[in-house]
């Protein structure tokens, strides 16, 4: 059976996993909103090069993507959260593939979201983040070639309003009114 202690722990750690997605989300679909709902409004966000006020880095970080970039994918794997009260360690492995404008080339970059998290008003979020790089790379990704795959039938992702989740498509799977073939 689990107790109050224990369930109030998994929450926490539940809570504070979501944070990390909701970041990805906003960076790959290019929203400065979302990954700002990651974060403390007064939180910092140590990316290396690009370190400051971690809002002022969301406007900056979506920007850049949208000038630089056709494409990014994040991916958040192996992810250990440490809750300690009102604060909590985290560190996750993050995996992302970004495809630069005008170019075939596709970076990869494998490094670890470092946060500290804090619970204020019954709320988590990041306080401050020091990004961490183990390794990158680049690569030329081939065409399409599964060909027992259409990849014209799926649906493409995009951004902003342009992508299933973050435009009209979310909605209207939840109200049931997407085609069924």
């Amino acid at each position: 059976m689990i107790d109050d202690r224990r369930l109030e722990e998994l929450s926490a750690k539940q809570a504070i996993a979501d944070l990390l997605l909701i970041y990805c989300r906003g960076i790959d679909r290019c929203d400065a909103d979302l990954v700002k709902q990651a974060f403390w409004e007064d939180a910092y966000d140590n990316h290396g090069a690009d370190a400051g006020p971690a809002w002022e880095f969301a406007d900056r970080i979506v920007a850049s993507k949208l000038a630089r970039t056709e494409w990014t994918t994040h991916a958040v794997t192996n992810h250990l959260v440490e809750i300690d009260g009102d604060v909590a360690f985290s560190e996750a492995i993050v995996l992302t593939f970004q495809k630069q404008s005008g170019s075939e080339e596709i970076n990869v970059f494998c490094g670890r979201y470092v946060d500290r998290v804090e619970r204020r008003d019954d709320t988590w979020r990041i306080a401050y983040r020091q990004m961490i790089h183990d390794w990158s790379g680049s690569t030329v990704l081939e065409p399409w070639a599964l060909s027992s795959v259409a990849s014209g039938a799926f649906v493409q992702g995009g951004r902003r309003n342009h992508d299933f989740v973050t435009g009209p498509g979310r909605e209207q799977l939840m109200n049931n009114e997407l085609p069924r073939s």
